[in-house]
């Protein structure tokens, strides 16, 4: 969402999640093994990949609070942000279903959910978002089914309208339960600190929550090591599951992505800020050449390595190309796009 004027680091943390997005896409598709890897690298790539979408959806539910838009701009942007989706999945039939619900489909239905649900929240403030965590990781401790128990397939089918809206609200791969968390601690943030609200407050609250936060992914680190369990993965059996999002991986990425909030709103990354302002862009056109090269890995025997290095330059490789677009061509984007048909409405 634009702003004007613009917040530096929140397009650098814009930026961030977008490249971090891609680097997870990459190694997803660059990975020799197609098996979990208990490596240093190996940890810290699927780690931060791991809060690209959290920070991510978080960010967008900051921008849905910060710009309360009129109900027919909102129905066009919801609209707009589906029709993306399906342009994601038509660049990667080998991936997704031509209808099946992802991020993009998430932040469709956020766009027109959120306000109503952001004025409880601004009213409330962040002991409404606790209760919400709470009710949340109930549902999910006593009725587990609710995310569905069908492996990967299952979340990415689109084939039939039911499965669709299943996917869409419970057991997709972003379903709107539970991801909706994300969105509300965005849309609490947008109402906490200073005047602008964008910057996390350096509150006692907010250190607690921190030193909570990673003493919870210490403690499950170490039992994971101790009980021979994995610690993370995207779908197999851990303690951190990222399909479906378990309570545990929703506060270790909720306190990553406060971590990341505050070190980028420090530092002010200005080097990712053309790939921020840019990122619904980036987002759907990096998946074509990974399309185009989905059998490197394969092809050329790379090593893990290798297809960490290729990971890393990939998604690095965003910041110049962006930096240029930007330069070159800055209304041929979709942000752009959007931004001229919502100011028509």
């Amino acid at each position: 969402m634009a702003q004007t004027p613009r917040i530096t680091h929140i397009d650098s943390l814009r930026g961030a999640a977008v490249l971090l997005m891609v680097m997870v896409h990459a190694a997803a598709t660059w990975n020799p093994f197609h098996t979990p890897q208990p490596s240093i690298l190996a940890y810290t790539i699927s780690g931060l990949g791991g809060l690209a979408a959290p920070l991510f959806v978080t960010l967008f539910g900051w921008g849905v609070v910060r710009h309360p838009f009129p109900l027919k701009q909102r129905l066009f942007q919801s609209g707009f942000l589906f029709a993306t989706q399906i342009m994601v999945n038509l660049t990667s039939p080998h991936l997704f279903h031509p209808f099946t619900p992802g991020v993009l489909s998430l932040m469709a239905l956020l766009t027109l959910l959120m306000p109503p649900f952001a004025a409880q929240l601004k009213k409330s403030g962040s002991q409404f978002l606790v209760l919400i965590y709470i009710a949340v990781f109930t549902l999910q401790w006593f009725f587990p089914e609710i995310q569905g128990t069908g492996g990967w397939n299952d979340r990415v089918s689109g084939e039939s309208l039911p499965i669709f809206i299943s996917n869409l609200f419970v057991t997709g791969t972003y379903p709107l339960f539970p991801w909706i968390l994300f969105a509300s601690l965005g849309a609490i943030i947008s109402t906490q600190g200073d005047k602008v609200g964008a910057y996390i407050p350096n509150s006692m609250k907010i250190k607690i929550s921190l030193v909570l936060g990673l003493a919870f992914c210490i403690i499950t680190f170490y039992i994971s090591s101790k009980t021979d369990v994995l610690w993370a993965h995207p779908t197999s059996e851990a303690m951190l599951t990222f399909f479906p999002a378990n309570p545990a991986f929703i506060i270790a990425a909720s306190t990553g992505v406060l971590l990341i909030w505050i070190a980028i709103q420090n530092l002010e990354l200005h080097a990712l800020n053309s790939a921020g302002r840019m990122s619904l862009t980036l987002y759907i056109i990096h998946f074509i050449p990974l399309t185009l090269m989905q059998e490197y890995e394969s092809t050329y025997q790379w090593s893990l390595t290798t297809s960490s290095i290729a990971v890393v330059a990939y998604a690095l490789i965003w910041i110049p190309l962006s930096a240029q677009w930007l330069k070159r061509y800055p209304k041929a984007t979709l942000e752009a796009t959007l931004k001229a048909i919502r100011k028509s409405l």
